[in-house]
């Protein structure tokens, strides 16, 4: 896919759709910076294990926060110098009844999902090469309403928002902006304490039940995707929001 020897970024890597990515992007010959927080560290370092020094790094940080931000720039720097690719993917999926979002609720899915991708995104620039490609994390819920979703799928939809406004600026520079809108998939948040497996695939056979293609996403489905819009094949795609749902929004 034209991105071997490429710098990458992966944030939110630890698990699901993060990880998948940056495994794709290590079999197709890239230098990887998984992000995370600890709690799935685990699988992230068993890939440098994997695929041998030099090839996987690993940095904890806390997205919201723009001091912890500024430490993983200065990580790339030092590790990478600069970078190809950045898949700013670290979120989080909270949902909730409208009349019970609270303030910290608002902060905590507010400073993740919007304020953490700004600033790294921010924080990044100066680091990122001429013709790097970056690629946002978005959701298929911020087009078609469902209950409980309100502050979640308003800070994906702002993301949305952001792969449009900066590209106008960054085109300049030969960077491109683009998203990908994940469906329900198979993600790290049934990996519940206590939940037993046959607990587990029963709640995801009823979501599987609710998509068009009759089950969920898997991660790599999406990986796929990000590869594609993190590559050359994809030089002309400026702004584009791939959606990978199942066919949700059609069906």
């Amino acid at each position: 896919m034209g991105i071997e020897n490429k710098t990458a970024l992966v944030t939110g890597g630890t698990s699901g759709i993060g990880l998948a990515t940056a495994r794709l992007f290590l079999e197709n010959g890239a230098r990887v910076i998984i992000t995370g927080t600890g709690r799935h560290s685990d699988e992230a370092r068993a890939l440098a294990n994997e695929y041998g020094d030099g090839k996987v790094f690993f940095f904890s940080y806390d997205t919201s926060r723009v001091s912890e931000i500024e430490r993983l720039a200065g990580f790339v720097k030092s590790t990478f110098g600069t970078l190809d690719i950045a898949f700013l993917n670290a979120g989080l999926a909270l949902t909730k009844p409208f009349e019970e979002i609270t303030e910290e609720i608002f902060d905590k899915v507010v400073n993740t999902n919007l304020k953490g991708v700004f600033f790294t995104l921010q924080k990044l620039l100066p680091l990122l090469n001429e013709g790097a490609s970056i690629v946002l994390t978005t959701s298929a819920s911020i087009h078609k309403a469902h209950a409980g979703t309100s502050i979640y799928a308003a800070s994906k939809a702002a993301i949305l928002n952001l792969v449009c406004t900066l590209n106008s600026e960054l085109i300049k520079r030969g960077i491109r902006i683009n998203a990908v809108s994940p469906g329900p998939t198979e993600t790290g948040m049934f990996n519940i304490p206590g939940m037993s497996e046959e607990k587990k695939q029963q709640i995801k056979d009823n979501i599987g039940k609710g998509v068009p293609i009759g089950r969920m996403i898997k991660p790599e489905e999406i990986a796929r995707a990000v590869l594609y819009l993190a590559s050359p094949e994809s030089s002309s795609q400026i702004g584009t929001e791939m959606i990978v749902d199942g066919g949700m929004l059609v069906g």
